[in-house]
């Protein structure tokens, strides 16, 4: 009897330690992401954005032996990122404002974040889209994109996005690379698939560029430690990668680096990006009324 007492404490015991379910995990990333937003709202990063692009020529070598003519252009951004609640909306944007191209002032790094703070009206999600489209342009090649922002794959995470994107566990692979972020054994690795229409990236024309990728996360917290974006049409194909860190004083993961390649198919261009963060803080804003006359 005693024997079969102790087999079924056991038998409990196995129970109450298996990895949690693939559900509970999926929630857990979706509250992580919503603290993530709650947060780091008003959060400012650095970023120190270096990019490098290589064209091939267009038009037919002459000659015997002739070489199509290859270019190649390089810069290097600074730039400020936020993460931004817009007013009287459940919609949260990061975006980039660029103040150094190529070690060369190009704002007045603290006037326009002042605005966006201060500023609750309903013209503040057209004033950060305008702050957008104008950093976008420091970007180099011919493509526009404003979703290279290093938290863009955990929105796919977000609790009201999780039912219109697939998602599927693999197998995480070496994760000695997150010694000290989580525990190796509860290191898990999602992978993720749009498969329906109204995809999370645009192109021109408001044409649907679907989106796949993998999240590594910690299954205990829903904490994530790396992500892998990869969005792509018959013209261009890019992917994005970001790996996370811990910062003093924040209990949330925060990127660290920010790898990109973007391939051009039409043009033949293949454009690489590295971005690295630090300088994290609160920004904040006092103001002092008048008294009236």
């Amino acid at each position: 009897m005693l024997r079969g007492v102790v087999a079924a404490m056991l038998a409990v015991a196995v129970v109450s330690a298996q990895e949690p379910t693939f559900d509970v995990v999926m929630a857990r990333a979706a509250a992580y992401v919503a603290q993530y937003q709650t947060q780091l709202r008003g959060m400012v990063l650095e970023e120190h954005y270096r990019q490098n692009m290589m064209s091939t020529a267009t038009g037919r070598p002459v000659g015997p032996g002739a070489r199509a003519r290859q270019t190649r252009e390089g810069r290097e951004l600074k730039a400020d990122l936020l993460l931004v609640k817009l007013a009287d909306e459940n919609v949260w944007m990061q975006f980039r404002d660029v103040f150094e191209v190529d070690r060369k002032p190009v704002r007045d790094r603290d006037q326009r974040l002042s605005k966006l703070f201060i500023d609750a009206k309903a013209d503040a999600r057209a004033q950060a889209e305008s702050i957008q489209q104008e950093s976008s342009r420091y970007n180099l090649g011919p493509l526009m994109r404003t979703f290279n922002v290093p938290i863009m794959a955990l929105l796919f995470l977000e609790r009201n996005v999780q039912p219109v994107v697939t998602f599927r566990q693999g197998k995480p692979g070496n994760v000695k690379r997150f010694d000290g972020l989580a525990a190796a054994d509860a290191i898990w690795m999602i992978e993720y698939k749009e498969e329906r229409k109204g995809t999370m990236i645009k192109g021109l024309h408001n044409k649907d560029i679907p989106s796949h990728g993998r999240v590594w996360l910690d299954s205990h917290t829903g904490r994530v430690l790396q992500t892998e974006l990869i969005s792509e049409d018959t013209d261009v194909r890019a992917e994005i990668n970001v790996t996370y860190r811990t910062e003093h004083g924040l209990e949330l993961l925060v990127p660290g680096e920010m790898r990109e390649i973007y391939l051009i198919r039409r043009s033949d261009t293949r454009i690489d990006g590295r971005a690295t963060y630090g300088k994290f803080r609160q920004f904040t804003v006092s103001t002092t009324e008048k008294p009236k006359r």
